[in-house]
């Protein structure tokens, strides 16, 4: 039974020498992981605020190629007539300048339609042409 006892004690002899071994990680080592952590955490910050601000400059255009469409859309159908006319639509500036460009053909009138919007700091420029019979609606 003594023996039992000594060979008990001597292998917990040899796990505390085991776990005193084991010492962990020193100061420095730790030092170096928080560098490497903070350094990776500001990279990803940073490419989060690009994304972000990304997003809403395509939101911004989105928003006034939105409105250019539906502008240019409303010149189609209704009657164009040479000068400026100006608004606000939906929270944006636009400025729409018709003018009428000479044609060969008497029977053609072509138009030019300038397009000019602002959302704030951003500004977006259209510029489309149409042609219409000389029977429709256009006052030159």
């Amino acid at each position: 039974m003594a023996y039992r006892c000594q060979l008990a004690h001597g292998q917990r002899s040899a796990a505390h020498a085991q776990v005193k071994g084991q010492r962990g990680f020193t100061l420095l080592e730790m030092l170096a992981a928080l560098a490497v952590l903070a350094v990776c955490s500001s990279v990803l910050v940073a490419a989060f605020g690009h994304s972000a601000r990304a997003l809403q400059q395509a939101q911004r255009s989105d928003r006034l190629s939105l409105t250019a469409r539906s502008l240019m859309a409303e010149a189609n159908v209704g009657r164009l007539q040479a000068g400026v006319t100006e608004g606000r639509w939906s929270g944006v500036t636009w400025r729409l300048n018709v003018s009428a460009l000479p044609a060969g053909n008497a029977a053609l009138s072509v138009w030019r339609l300038d397009l000019a919007l602002s959302d704030g700091s951003r500004q977006a420029h259209y510029s489309t042409l149409q042609v219409r019979s000389a029977g429709s609606e256009a006052v030159p």
